[in-house]
This record gives C-alpha cells, structure tokens and sequence, in this order.
C-alpha cells in the first residue's frame, strides 16, 4: 500500500487529529515524509485540517484502495479498478480502457463533463456515485438494449437494499426516489457485425451531493434528502456490482425485474421521439426491449427510444 493511501486509512478512522510524530511511527517514515504527502493530498483536493494537535480528515466520505480492491476482489466481470479525484467524464478513460481490451470500472469523485443521454450534461459534484464499467463480455448485438434496463435495476434494487428507500425504474434509463430522478444510465457500445466488441456502462446516482433543481424532464433529489442524513457510499456501490454481475447472469430475467419496479407501465404518459411525441398509456416493454404504447385511438406503438414524461391521470 502507498504511504497516501495508508495515512488516509488512518485518518479515516480517526476520530481526533494525530500528531505527524505518532503517524510517522505508526507508518515508520520521516516526519519531512508525512509532510510532503500531506501537502500531495491537500492538493488533490482532501480536506486535511492541521493544528497544533496534529492531522485531521474533516471529510471522510471517499473510497479507500484497499476497500475497492476488496470489492474487486469479488467480481467476476471486471479486472481493476481507476478511482480518480476528479475527471472530465468515466465514460472517456473507460473507453481508452475499452480499446485496450481492458475489464474495468472507472470511478471519479467528480466529473467536469459529466453527460447522460442526448449530450446532455450531467450534474457530477462531490458526493455522488459517479462510475463506468467496461464490459468486455461477448454478447448479441441483439441483446444490448438489456444492458440498459440491467442496469436500472441493479441500481434500484442496490438502493433499497443499502438504504431502505423504494426505488423505481422509468424508461428508458433512470431510476426514481419519490417520483424524483435518483440515477441515470447512459449506454454506448462499439459493435462488429451482429456481436457486441465492449460496452460502456456510465452509471450516475446522486447520494450525498446537493442536487439543483432544472427544469429537465423530471426533478433530482438525492439519497442524504430522501433520508434526511448523509450516508455511506461503499455498500452501495458494492451492492451495485454484485447485482449487476448476478443479473447479468441470468438475462432472461432483466425484463421480468425490470417491469416489477417500473413506474412506467400502466402509466399515462408523453414520449417525445425523432418520429415525433406520442401520448398514451405505457403497456409494456416486448422482447426486443421496445416500449409498447397504446396510443388514444386504441392503436398500438413500438417506441425504442425517447423522452418519456409521466402524466397525472385524470
């Protein structure tokens, strides 16, 4: 383990500021050692309060190497792991990682550029689970649209379980806390032929971040407003994973799961397509992972893809 990541295993489970004297001991280097790395960490955006008692970690809501190489450690689909303080967007060093043939998980603290659906920007601040994952598994090209809906579900059902909150899926990528957007999934994949070369599965769920209010299609809240506290962050994003690698298992099943927590079906509702917008009543979602839309002239539509809006019912 590097010398960084061990003082900040130590100040993490601190409870009190410790003297640079007793940390060099513990860790048996220099206290011009223990300085140095202080000031790497400050810069990279940790915040170390030091006084004359010595180091304290004011905010200890990050990931340490050794707790994400535990969590690795148990995943079958994925190789390492790239956690990084701060970064444009997962979804860019994820796909270098792609190209090199790499199974990995990108992982930032913050994204600058972070993006969801349509080029949209995606709000990314401190305190939220913001992560991609490079799927090098051989799949049908036919099948990909399921590793959308995979998704969702593992993120809901990995929020209910850490936290206890009722999570919903709407199509087609998001996921809702109390009618407000929690979490959203974007998908891009390289294909040749009829087969799948990778996949990038960017994955967004706001936790302990403060969420703006945007006139986009849905509000945001986070998991801290649900609850009204801030939370823990490693169980959730292990919850995640382990979902996803046991779902992935069993495709034939994500539709089935995907439809038991969705807010969607049986629901009035706008979607706005290249084709134009249609308004009707969301039947279900077929094999090839089209939403099926009764139309209001009892007609039935395929829609793919699009912005779906949940309407009040008269």
């Amino acid at each position: 383990m590097h010398l960084e990541n061990k003082i900040l295993k130590i100040l993490k489970e601190a409870d009190q500021p410790i003297s640079g004297e007793k940390l060099a001991k513990i860790i048996n280097v220099s206290r011009v050692a223990i300085w140095k790395c202080m000031q790497k960490l400050k810069s990279r955006g940790y915040t170390i309060e030091t006084s004359k008692k010595g180091y304290f970690l004011e905010d200890k809501d990050f990931f340490l190497e050794d707790e994400l190489n535990q969590i690795l450690s148990s995943l079958i689909l994925f190789d390492e792991i790239h956690y990084l303080p701060e970064t444009g967007s997962t979804m860019d060093l994820a796909k270098e990682l792609a190209e090199k043939k790499k199974r990995a998980l990108v992982i930032a603290e913050r994204q600058l550029s972070g993006r969801g659906r349509l080029s949209r920007t995606w709000e990314s601040e401190k305190g939220g689970l913001w992560l991609t994952l490079v799927l090098q598994e051989p799949l049908p090209l036919k099948e990909a649209y399921l590793l959308t809906y995979l998704s969702s579900v593992s993120v809901a059902k990995a929020i209910q379980e850490t936290y206890g909150l009722q999570a919903k899926v709407k199509w087609p990528n998001d996921v809702l806390i109390q009618g407000r957007k929690v979490a959203g999934i974007l998908l891009e994949i390289k294909a040749e032929i009829d087969a799948l070369s990778y996949a990038l599965i960017g994955i967004g769920i706001n936790v302990n971040n403060s969420v703006k209010e945007k006139s986009f299609l849905i509000p945001g809240i986070s998991i801290s407003e649900a609850l009204g506290k801030k939370v823990k962050r490693l169980p959730l994003l292990k919850d995640l994973l382990h979902h996803f690698e046991k779902l992935f298992s069993k495709k034939n099943e994500i539709l089935t799961e995907w439809k038991a927590l969705s807010e969607t079906l049986k629901s009035h509702v706008k979607v706005k397509t290249p084709e134009g917008t249609f308004i009707g009543i969301a039947l279900d979602i077929d094999a090839e992972g089209a939403l099926l839309l009764e139309l209001e002239d009892h007609s039935l539509k395929r829609i793919f893809s699009g912005d779906c809006i949940h309407l009040r019912n008269n």
